[in-house]
């Protein structure tokens, strides 16, 4: 289990602990009556970074830090890069006083595909009213070029296929072990032809995910003339019945498949799953490791 981060920490260290904001789609502020702060940009830093139990969702967390001597108020926030369509975040009109962060939560947009885009982002803030354009320092060097290329390879495959996972309603017994049967279903879309191949699959800390007959099963073609492709996989507790392992899974559902579109580097599609199949495959890991 996680929790939410607090809303503001002193220290540009902290910037991405605090943000919990909703995404609007308005741009940023023009000048306004306010008086201008007295805070040049020089002091203000901008961050972003994606947490690890983020991994593949959408969400980063990006803040403005006040280094100045007085306090400021950040009322809207973006990303301004060629590489994603970013939305605008509403802040609360707080004050942040020297040493603390504005930090929110942002979602990318639309990924622009095609050449790697010329130039590094910026965060564009709305600082006491004002519009400033700030050097946007990326904790993760590269992350925002590898989630634009992830995200314009899942559009690809896409518009080839869809994927998701199919799951038994109850577990069987194999070995000795309790298992819970699934598929992972690639349905063709009309008009596609290209080939399509399941060539790995990973788990979490506490859930094995496997081919049921076996890794060499791998790869699970989807070819030309075909439909769509079940592939038959088991799901069973990976048996991490220590207190720290339970507590401390924050990816617990992030279950993934590695499939191939045509002769392209594999990529990972994640696979989503309801609340009601969260709970059946909870009772999985612990039972395992009531055993």
């Amino acid at each position: 289990m996680w929790t939410s981060p607090p809303r503001r920490r002193a220290g540009a260290a902290a910037l991405v602990l605090a943000a919990v904001l909703a995404g609007c789609s308005t741009t940023p502020d023009a000048p306004t009556g306010r008086r201008s702060s007295s805070v040049p940009s020089s002091r203000l830093h901008a961050s972003v970074n994606q947490f690890r139990h983020e991994e593949g969702t959408r969400q980063l967390k990006a803040g403005v830090t006040n280094d100045g001597r007085t306090g400021i108020r950040v009322t809207r926030a973006t990303i301004a890069w060629a590489g994603f369509a970013f939305p605008t975040v509403r802040l609360p009109d707080d004050p942040v006083l020297p040493g603390q962060t504005a930090a929110f939560a942002i979602d990318y947009g639309r990924a622009r595909c095609g050449r790697a885009p010329a130039g590094g982002p910026t965060l564009v803030a709305v600082v006491d009213g004002r519009t400033r354009r700030l050097p946007l320092h990326v904790d993760d060097p590269g992350l925002l070029e590898r989630l634009r290329v992830k995200a314009c390879a899942t559009t690809r495959l896409a518009r080839v296929a869809s994927v998701h996972l199919r799951l038994a309603r109850r577990t069987v017994r194999s070995g000795g072990a309790e298992q819970l049967p699934a598929a992972v279903v690639v349905r063709r879309r009309a008009g596609s032809a290209a080939t399509v191949r399941i060539v790995d699959l990973d788990g979490s800390v506490l859930i094995d995910l496997e081919p049921r007959d076996g890794v060499r099963a791998l790869p699970a073609v989807l070819r030309p003339a075909d439909s769509e492709l079940s592939f038959p996989v088991r799901f069973s507790s990976t048996q991490r019945c220590n207190g720290h392992a339970q507590s401390q899974s924050q990816q617990t559902f992030l279950l993934s498949a590695y499939l191939r579109l045509g002769a392209r580097t594999p990529q990972r599609v994640l696979l989503p799953l309801t609340n009601a199949e969260r709970d059946r495959l909870i009772g999985l890991v612990e039972r395992g490791c009531g055993d």
